[in-house]
């Protein structure tokens, strides 16, 4: 039957059917789109379209069928079988309803598939694509930022797909420090595709790129009047910037219109995050790592899995000039500039690389795309540093061992900043070394970048629940 906009949906909690509806007896039906056990708040009827007090109906299952495919006498033999089905159960005050429905994802808009080099909008739209690189937040903080680290299948012969990412970026030091679990029927802690500083940025850096072509347009039909310039290259120009500034406009619509409310950022919800621990275990290393579910529905079209996005300033001629390595093969198209990650750079190559610079000299260059800086560069030292954590009472502190990353060079500019914990290093053969956690320097920008390596990470994963989880994710 069509909707009574005047019913209210009630939830259904002390009644012997919430005992049985999980094992089999939820199942046990027609082909559905919804099955939901629920109750109706609705005036009582007086008469003369008069109504009285509210009055709660008795617990209702109520069946969602695709329109149009189930007639009304199968409609009353399902009802019969499901009633015969609830005797067996002595469950003898529950009814049958149905309803025509689809079942709608509510994953809100997808992300956009990544682009080639020379789309017009290369240099703004690598936040909107599923690439490594994710800027994160939470519902509860959207003022604190991050950035996601991998994707992860849960295995066991799932479906699931999984996020990482720093438990600090995830929970807040407010928060007690105390190992997070989600449980059935909690309250969810939604995990989203920007906070409010990295929305404000995207949308910014699209209006910027529009007024940049919008200045050169204005500049080249002046110059094309003069008879002494070439035309035709000036048109041209113009052309291509006319171009570009449609289609950024097009995605600063999309932009306002798709990804400006917190529903339609959820990427999922934080499932699991150890209290934060240094010196842990007995190579005492930083555990500070949250897992969340992540909707493969929100992901669209482009996910290919772990793939780094290199961006415009990450590009073929980056690669040559930032490795100098004599023995080095590409594992990517440069075309794309997506870096996929296949594998883990074990504990004995991050003291004893297998790459060497110009001079002969082992060198472990590696990439990261984070939500602050963006695409950088950095090299590896081969002895991991030690990090004291102070707290609020300087004589409390805590040590921790981390892989540090080095700037790629004074002219190059810092490898992280904060807003980027969460983010994967890996190497330029796509190996994965580790999730950056912290930093430390004298301005805004880090000296050294620390990062827990990954080979132990992913030990603690598996340890803390997750024992089948693997990087093989089938996009």
């Amino acid at each position: 039957e069509p909707p009574d906009r005047s019913k209210e949906l009630v939830p259904v909690f002390n009644h012997p059917i919430t005992k049985v509806w999980n094992d089999d007896l939820g199942w046990e039906i027609i082909r559905f789109t919804t099955i939901d056990v629920v109750r109706f708040r609705a005036p009582e009827p007086l008469g003369n379209d008069e109504y009285g007090y509210p009055v709660l109906s008795p617990v209702t299952i109520w069946v969602g069928v695709f329109p149009g495919s189930v007639t009304a006498t199968a409609a009353h033999d399902v009802a019969q079988i499901l009633l015969d089905l609830l005797k067996v159960y002595q469950i003898t005050d529950v009814d049958i309803d149905f309803r025509e429905s689809f079942y709608m994802s509510k994953s809100g808009p997808q992300l956009l598939k990544p682009v080639r080099f020379r789309d017009p909008v290369i240099d703004v739209v690598s936040p909107l694509t599923p690439s490594l690189g994710f800027h994160i937040s939470t519902r509860a903080r959207p003022n604190t930022e991050g950035t996601m680290a991998l994707y992860l299948a849960k295995g066991d012969g799932s479906n699931d797909l999984l996020g990482l990412s720093c438990r600090h970026v995830l929970i807040g030091r407010k928060e007690a420090n105390v190992d997070y679990v989600c449980h059935p029927g909690g309250l969810l802690q939604d995990v989203l595709l920007f906070g409010k500083r990295s929305y404000a940025n995207l949308v910014q850096s699209i209006k910027v790129r529009i007024a940049d072509h919008s200045t050169w347009v204005e500049l080249w039909e002046e110059w094309q009047k003069d008879p002494a310039n070439e035309n035709d290259k000036y048109r041209s120009k113009i052309e291509s910037s006319l171009e570009a500034m449609e289609a950024l406009g097009a995605l600063y619509e999309q932009v306002n219109k798709n990804w400006k409310r917190f529903n339609n950022r959820v990427l999922g919800h934080i499932i699991c995050s150890p209290a934060l621990r240094l010196g842990v275990g007995e190579q005492r290393f930083t555990e500070d790592w949250g897992i969340f579910s992540i909707d493969r529905t929100k992901l669209g079209d482009g996910f290919q899995g772990n793939q780094i996005d290199l961006g415009p300033k990450g590009g073929p001629d980056k690669f040559y000039i930032q490795c100098f390595s004599d023995n080095w093969q590409f594992a990517h198209d440069p075309l794309e500039h997506l870096l996929p990650l296949e594998s883990i750079i074990p504990d004995s190559l991050m003291h004893t690389p297998d790459m060497w610079d110009v001079n002969h000299e082992p060198c472990l260059v590696v990439v990261k795309n984070g939500n602050a800086t963006g695409t950088t560069y950095g090299r590896a030292n081969s002895p991991f540093s030690i990090v004291r954590m102070y707290f609020l009472d300087m004589s409390i502190h805590q040590t921790s061992m981390e892989w540090g990353i080095m700037n790629y060079g004074y002219k190059v500019g810092v490898f992280s900043e904060p807003g980027d914990s969460g983010s994967i290093i890996a190497d330029l053969r796509g190996r994965i070394g580790g999730m950056i956690t912290g930093g430390a320097g004298h301005t805004k920008g880090s000296d050294l970048t620390y990062a827990t390596p990954f080979w132990w990470l992913l030990e603690r994963i598996k340890a803390n629940g997750f024992p089948d989880v693997h990087l093989g994710v089938v996009a």
